[in-house]
């Protein structure tokens, strides 16, 4: 069992969403503060107002692409703006915790005009237009529209976009001006602080953690159509080897973790540098070398993440002291560090890259042996693979998810 408090999880998971924005860190939690409010006005019960929070944290968890990211941001409405909120949707109902939000995902971005013609729970009908609005209202202050602007845009798509109800309450509760101080960053920083301490940690099985770990493994994988299916089969493989060397039981399960969640900073990096098919410019390269510090920050802010987070960062470490983002050396890197690092190199070979086609596994052999005589790698893991070669390329070469989003377009 996992001790954590759930709460926590779903703003650190909004954290990395919000990355995807690059120079944007709030806008999914401004959408849950603002949902919050309106949902309070409405006469919402506890409950149901905490989960439209959680609903606005992850809302745009079917953006993994930051030129999706600016549609959001820089339009009203286009067209596609469906696709994301499909992908969401999906992904949230392989999810125990989040299946609930998955409807309210999948519709926020119907207009009030198409949505109150379809055969759904009014209650869902409502939330997902709430979400609609706050997210709308947020985008528009992104773009430096006033207040006088914002609320005009609102009442210009009265019973259009939006429930009439809905703009007529939004006009009021956003009358004071602290409803606007609240949306700076640190005032949103206080508000969700104040809702996660309300909820204490409790215990989850490892099954639990893992299909939310699953799930952003497929928002991070979904970034490039190189890096599809990249996490999950790094744990695959790091899962592999560590049962050959004998881990334990948990020191699996936390591997395991880690794997699935060791490229979350990605997210932050520009997708023209993920897609780049020449080498990278020295700035393109201290944005990559950032992504797995990114990684730690954002898993570091779970408290029952601690030891996770740590892992997830060391993946680009090397035995020789040479790697990032700490420089570790091979006296501060332990078996599971050194399974993950192998893994992950041994997966991204495997792949196709922008800048080179999929490699075969003499080949990478071949390269993983040249590391070795580096002192980069652990040479004993390394006598594993080779021992169980054709099993272990399989491994990284799998090409299908187990929680596979087949539909929707990202």
């Amino acid at each position: 069992m996992y001790k954590v408090n759930l709460r926590q999880v779903s703003y650190a998971l909004s954290e990395a969403l919000d990355f995807v924005g690059v120079d944007d860190l709030y806008h999914g939690k401004r959408v849950a503060f603002m949902s919050s409010v309106v949902a309070q006005k409405l006469g919402y019960s506890l409950e149901r107002v905490d989960d439209i929070i959680t609903a606005g944290m992850l809302h745009d968890c079917g953006v993994s692409r930051i030129d999706i990211h600016q549609n959001l941001i820089n339009e009203l409405d286009w067209e596609g703006s469906q696709k994301h909120c499909h992908r969401g949707a999906l992904l949230l109902k392989d999810v125990t915790f989040y299946k609930k939000y998955s409807d309210t995902i999948l519709y926020h971005h119907t207009h009030w005009s198409d949505l109150e013609l379809l055969d759904i729970d009014e209650k869902i009908k409502i939330d997902a237009n709430i979400i609609l609005l706050t997210d709308r209202v947020d985008a528009l202050r992104a773009r430096g529209k006033s207040k006088k602007e914002i609320l005009s845009t609102l009442e210009e798509q009265k019973s259009k976009m939006f429930h009439p109800n809905l703009v007529d309450i939004f006009q009021e509760i956003s009358s004071p001006d602290s409803f606007w101080f609240y949306l700076e960053d640190i005032n949103i920083e206080f508000f969700l602080h104040a809702w996660i301490v309300k909820e204490s940690e409790k215990e989850y099985k490892f099954a639990n953690l893992k299909e939310i770990a699953f799930m952003f493994s497929n928002i991070v994988d979904a970034k490039s159509s190189f890096t599809s299916e990249h996490s999950l089969n790094v744990s695959k493989v790091a899962v592999y080897l560590a049962k050959k060397v004998g881990l334990t039981k948990r020191q699996i399960e936390i591997l395991e973790l880690a794997a699935l969640l060791h490229d979350l900073g990605k997210l932050r990096v520009d997708d023209t540098i993920l897609d780049k098919k020449g080498p990278l410019l020295e700035d393109d390269v201290r944005v990559m070398h950032r992504h797995s510090f990114d990684s730690e920050m954002i898993l570091n802010k779970i408290d029952g993440f601690k030891e996770i987070a740590l892992l997830a960062s060391l993946h680009h470490e090397s035995l020789d002291g040479t790697g990032y983002p700490y420089q570790k050396t091979a006296e501060e890197l332990g078996m599971d560090a050194r399974i993950l690092i192998l893994s992950d190199i041994f997966q991204a070979l495997v792949q196709n890259r922008p800048y080179r086609k999929q490699l075969n596994a003499q080949k990478i052999i071949e390269i993983l042996k040249e590391m070795k005589e580096a002192h980069k790698i652990d040479e004993n893991i390394l006598k594993i693979i080779e021992d169980n070669i054709e099993e272990v390329y399989n491994l990284a070469n799998q090409n299908r998810y187990e929680y596979r989003i087949e539909d929707a377009e990202i």
